[in-house]
């Protein structure tokens, strides 16, 4: 246990700068909070990038999370910002929350690490009775890489790259042990300290699938939205099919 923790607090100091510079999804969220009415909630928060972003733009933020390494790190990344960034240990997945917000970010593949259906049922079910009507809830979701290069599945990819002071390492393999479960190993390193691994799964839900859900759990007018590029919006097709990111924009 003491070496999973040590695993995971290691994974959060480098994964703080490993995703720092990704934005993409930024101006999407952005652009929701600028329709809605703030706080605004981030299921999934991690170390606080999107927080961040969020906060600095002026907006209060609730982030909650279930990983307490993850958690230390935001806390102190997003001190520039306590007036308006809140963290909170806490699982969705147990009870909704007793507040109540406009808009609501599962960001970054937080919804992937569910791997129970029925635990992804409970997941979106509280949700929804954390979301206020009119509202809206987007899921960034993950899309496997062997659904774009077929032939990477088992390769070790390395990545050394420098992210302000910092140096990054890491080798990555994704292997699915089913067409829908990935398992993901990760041997990183962060300013040359010592190798770490840590082996984490995540399944691929397709946007059908996560549209029903969706619809299940009281959400409705799903769009899926590509690359996020919110031009792309367009309700979830059967015969269409993902091969790069893509998210589910729902109205509750």
């Amino acid at each position: 246990m003491r070496n999973r923790y040590s695993a995971e607090r290691r994974f959060a100091d480098f994964y703080r700068h490993y995703v720092g510079d990704f934005c993409q999804d930024i101006p999407i969220y952005l652009d929701l909070a600028a329709k809605f009415r703030d706080p605004i909630l981030e299921v999934g928060c991690g170390t606080g990038r999107v927080g961040a972003h969020l906060a600095a733009a002026g907006y209060e933020v609730l982030g909650i999370d279930t990983s307490r390494p993850m958690l230390e790190v935001a806390r102190n990344y997003l001190k520039p910002w306590e007036d308006r960034a809140r963290i909170l240990d806490f699982d969705i997945r147990h009870s909704p929350l007793p507040e109540r917000f406009q808009v609501a970010l599962v960001t970054l593949h937080t919804f992937n690490f569910l791997i129970d259906v029925e635990e992804q049922r409970l997941f979106l079910r509280h949700l929804r009775q954390s979301v206020a009507s009119p509202g809206v809830l987007v899921l960034d979701l993950f899309c496997p890489l062997f659904l774009a290069r077929p032939d990477s599945t088992d390769d070790w990819r390395t990545l050394d790259r420098t992210c302000g002071e910092h140096r990054l390492l890491v080798r990555d393999r994704r292997q699915m042990l089913t067409p829908l479960l990935e398992r993901r190993t990760q041997r990183f390193q962060l300013d040359h300290g010592p190798e770490t691994e840590l082996v984490t799964h995540r399944r691929f839900v397709t946007p059908c699938l996560a549209a029903q859900l969706l619809e299940e759990a009281g959400f409705e007018g799903v769009l899926c939205v590509k690359n996020y590029d919110l031009a792309s919006a367009s309700p979830p097709s059967e015969e269409e099919r993902v091969s790069g990111p893509f998210m589910l924009l729902a109205e509750a």
